[in-house]
């Protein structure tokens, strides 16, 4: 999924109020800053897997700052990433229960 597609994507999920986006296996590098506009989110997969060698993640090294706004956000899956730091955003989301960075 390229960044244009992503965008409309975001922008069909915020219309739609979803509470759970799946972004996993999507090819991506990186999140773009209108992450921020989902609000509602509850659960956010960027990936997933059972173990290190069946992971369906993506290429992101890092989450954009507006991660932020996504105080709703309960559930983080970042498994099979490159994600080098944790970004100081992350403990700035009041309702997270669980982080995968598997």
């Amino acid at each position: 999924m390229n960044q244009d597609d992503l965008r409309q994507f975001i922008d069909q999920v915020l219309a739609e109020g979803w509470t759970e986006l799946n972004l996993s296996d999507q090819n991506l590098s990186d999140l773009p800053s209108e992450i921020g506009k989902l609000t509602q989110l509850e659960v956010l997969i960027l990936g997933y897997g059972d173990d290190y060698f069946s992971s369906m993640g993506n290429r992101i090294k890092k989450l954009p700052p507006e991660i932020v706004h996504l105080i709703h956000l309960k559930k983080l899956y970042f498994i099979g990433n490159k994600l080098s730091t944790m970004p100081l955003e992350i403990v700035q989301l009041p309702q997270l229960q669980r982080l995968d960075l598997s």
